[in-house]
């Protein structure tokens, strides 16, 4: 194999491997982006982490995994780990999962008086 053979066959592995992670990572086809949820509740447990925060939530005799923006996004925002902590009301509006019954991606959130749009 040619040295220029080996360098395009190697580049269109890379793009194809990180074409395929990026469609992983950012499947919002998975939820349900015609139905909106609301849920008005209190804060278990919440990780400030990448690639997502989350939150878990209970609300309507459930605990929900509330699906955030990453960290990089929401902090900017106001967003933070002092602001989503255990025991905090909340009230989120989003889009449920598809297939996983207690699942939301947040598009909107409300706590401590202040309302913060997160799409």
């Amino acid at each position: 194999m040619s040295q220029i053979t080996a360098g395009l066959t190697l580049a269109l592995a890379i793009t194809a491997a990180a074409a395929g992670a990026a469609t992983a990572h950012h499947g919002w086809t998975s939820y349900h982006a015609d139905r909106t949820v609301t849920l008005a509740g209190t804060v278990r447990e919440a990780a400030f982490e990448h690639p997502h925060a989350t939150l878990r939530l209970e609300s309507q005799g459930r605990v929900w995994l509330v699906v955030l923006p990453p960290p990089t996004r929401a902090v900017p925002m106001g967003l933070n780990a002092e602001t989503l902590t255990a025991g905090a009301s909340v009230t989120i509006v989003g889009h449920p999962h598809r297939s996983v019954e207690d699942e939301v991606r947040a598009t909107r959130l409300t706590t401590g008086g202040r309302t913060y749009q997160l799409r």
